[in-house]
């Protein structure tokens, strides 16, 4: 149904209080000082209800009678949300493949707006006259809200919550893919034969995914509801909508989703636009992330091999790693310092943002591991002489939904405890730390849950200060890699099983055979925790560095008015401009590459005694300038991106010398000029690629030459 035709909304008497509360008794429009009151003022659409405008508190305002009977039925200003870059972006290609193909596949990290680009694409689709209503199928009752809340606010459209059929004057309605009974999806296949529907599949990766191995009935009834892709569609059109890049087995295809037949027999997902989590962050929408690295000492049990690993937890392989993962929450010493790293980065966050509550998620692998994190939350904050304030939300808690949304609602810094409660749709971006200590290592989990703390806040945006998201993590390889690569491409695939490929936790044909459940091979005996060391990720790259260094620049940022919650940051910074210097001799006096380079240029015998010796030899001055060049020469070979003759042959043509042969009888002047050339050059190299620069090592075996 157009706008146009929409029934006209009464404004509720607790908005129109509400509105009033705001005015402070003056007239809203600008420029208006006229005194108004609760029962004479008039509640002024913004956007005017004919072209659209909803009845929500954005875009309604307190009037006097004569401000808005002169206005009528014009637009005084459009209050639904400006579409984001990537949205404009994206929005005609998505629309142009609909309109041909009947459906497209968008992929956007979470946090980047893909409530309000499906509102961007019905409108522009009912525009076209393509489609009359709107359909959203979302994972969780929690996300149906949001979309209610989320376009009406944003874009003026109204969706009917937990409902097949919409009211008069709505524009469709938003369900749970678990309500899809055969009854609904009979009664969705009507309603969309009478009026031209687009159905957005909402994290459309969750209708391939099995539960405990079997793909339930509302998986199978989207197919119903929605039809074939590359055959008949049921619906006028399909938007199907990820958070989360997928990889999955071949029986968890997808109907509304296109694939193509890749290497190996695997399909690949076709998927329409791409707006990676790189871009997002690069423009503002998403907050960076800085990974801290907490190593431990791990003794392990093997009960196969029966002996004992001693081992660094970074040095595990997978499945003691997955072993110890499990174990950490029962092991006090790390636990302790686990959970006294989250709370330093969350007090960092808040100096950081001028005092805002900002909150911290620790992920844990159990429901009693949630509360074991609990209890020693609140110990160590009143430790810090702060009021106590952990949160637990698990399953078999009473009401875990009303902790969620009071913790999201609270203005005090705090943390949330959980397993599973608070990972995809859940939207609390006052979240800015996350503590993981799960051994849930799917990709589609990890990124799920650091996408938590990844949400910009108004405060934020605010100030003109995005802080990065810090994540605290086991120093486990197999969890670290994956974070690591959150920033990177990740294949849209569905994979081909191995027939030969032996179940999940089986330990061996023994076991097997005797149909007895396997023994757990690794036992945790025992977890002492070690250092922290810190990787920051960017443009596609990462450095780590010690974590002793990183709160030793955090302190002296802060005594300069610098947030300290950047010194991950600006160390890496730094790191890419006088290299491996900072990390050496971090707090002594630095040189920076050029100073080193210039080094190079200084008669060896000086830079090895400290004293100035004179050459009056043209013949010695110019043999140690050939030598510099040879120097220079031969880290170009080993370490530049070019063939060692194009690089001395430019440094001749830069100076004037003849290309072939011209060095032996080139002038001192000649020689300084070639040698200052690939000096520059070597310094321009060092710092695009974030490498040191060569250093100075050759005194003494080059005064012995002189």
């Amino acid at each position: 149904m157009s706008s146009s035709r929409r029934p006209r909304r009464r404004v509720p008497r607790v908005l129109r209080e509400r509105l009033y509360q705001r005015s402070n008794g003056i007239c809203e429009r600008d420029g208006c000082e006229t005194e108004i009151s609760l029962d004479t003022f008039h509640v002024s659409h913004l956007r005017a209800h004919a072209s659209g405008g909803g009845v929500d508190e954005a875009n309604l305002a307190a009037w006097c009678s004569r401000c808005n009977l002169i206005q009528g039925a014009r637009d005084a200003s459009d209050t639904r949300l400006a579409p984001r870059e990537w949205q404009l972006e994206a929005l005609d290609p998505v629309v142009a493949r609909i309109i041909a193909d009947g459906a497209a596949t968008v992929s956007a990290a979470p946090g980047a707006g893909k409530t309000v680009f499906a509102g961007l694409v019905f409108e522009t689709l009912r525009d076209a006259d393509v489609v009359d209503r709107m359909v959203v199928l979302a994972p969780r009752r929690a996300l149906v809200e949001q979309w209610t809340k989320a376009l009406r606010a944003s874009r003026h459209l109204e969706l009917k919550p937990h409902g097949e059929l919409e009211r008069d004057g709505q524009d469709g309605v938003v369900v749970t893919y678990q309500s899809l009974t055969v009854d609904a999806v009979g009664v969705h296949r009507k309603a969309a034969s009478r009026s031209r529907t687009l159905l957005v599949l909402d994290e459309v990766h969750h209708v391939g995914q099995p539960v405990n191995g079997i793909k339930p009935a509302w998986a199978r009834n989207v197919g119903e509801l929605a039809g074939e892709v590359d055959g008949d569609l049921h619906v006028a059109a399909v938007l199907n909508l990820s958070g989360t890049l997928w990889r999955s087995n071949r029986g968890e295809r997808i109907s509304t989703v296109r694939y193509r037949t890749v290497d190996e027999g695997r399909l690949e997902s076709m998927v329409d636009y791409d707006i990676p989590a790189e871009r997002l962050i690069q423009a503002g929408e998403l907050r960076a992330i800085d990974l801290y690295r907490l190593d431990g000492r791990v003794q392990l049990a093997d009960m196969a091999q029966l002996h004992v690993v001693d081992s660094n937890m970074a040095d595990l392989d997978e499945q003691p790693a997955r072993a110890t993962l499990g174990a950490l929450a029962d092991a006090e010493q790390w636990r302790v310092s686990f959970v006294c790293a989250v709370l330093d980065r969350l007090e960092q966050a808040h100096r950081s943002l001028d005092g805002h509550h900002v909150k911290a998620l620790i992920v844990a692998a159990r429901q009693s591991d949630a509360r074991t994190f609990q209890h020693e939350v609140n110990r160590q904050m009143a430790q810090r002489g702060l009021r106590p304030l952990a949160e637990i939300a698990t399953s078999d808690e009473n009401d875990p939904g009303r902790v969620l949304e009071d913790f999201r609602r609270s203005t005090r810094v705090g943390v949330l405890c959980t397993v599973d409660m608070a990972g995809e749709g859940y939207d609390c971006p006052d979240i800015a730390v996350v503590g993981y200590a799960t051994n849930k290592l799917t990709t589609l989990y990890v990124r799920q849950v650091v996408a938590r703390a990844m949400r910009v806040t108004e405060v934020e945006r605010r100030l003109g200060r995005i802080l990065p998201a810090g994540i605290v993590v086991p120093d486990v390889a197999i969890l670290v890699e994956t974070l690591v690569e959150y920033l990177a491409p990740f294949a849209h695939e569905i994979l081909v099983p191995l027939d030969s490929a032996a179940p999940e936790g089986e330990t061996g044909a023994a076991g097997a055979e005797s149909g007895m459940v396997p023994l757990a091979r690794w036992m945790v005996e025992q977890v002492l925790p070690g250092s922290e060391s810190v990787t920051v990720s960017h443009n596609g790259e990462s450095e780590t560095f010690d974590g002793d260094l990183v709160r030793r620049v955090a302190d002296a940022l802060e005594a300069v008015n610098v947030p300290p919650v950047y010194a991950p940051r600006v160390l890496l910074a730094s790191r890419r401009t006088v290299g491996d210097l900072l990390q050496s001799r971090p707090f002594d006096q630095l040189q920076s590459d050029a100073a080193a380079l210039e080094q190079l240029t200084i008669p060896v015998a000086e830079a090895a005694t400290g004293s100035q010796e004179r050459y009056d030899s043209i013949e010695d001055r110019s043999r140690l300038l050939q030598k510099q060049l040879s120097k220079l020469e031969g880290w170009w070979a080993f370490n530049g991106d070019s063939p060692i003759g194009t690089f001395a042959g430019e440094a001749n043509r830069a100076a004037g010398i003849a290309p072939r042969g011209g060095r032996p009888t080139a002038t001192p002047a000649q020689l300084e000029r070639a040698v200052e050339h690939e000096r520059r050059t070597i310094a321009a190299y060092c710092r695009r690629k974030g490498i040191a620069a060569p250093r100075p090592q050759y005194g003494q075996e080059d005064r012995s030459d002189g």
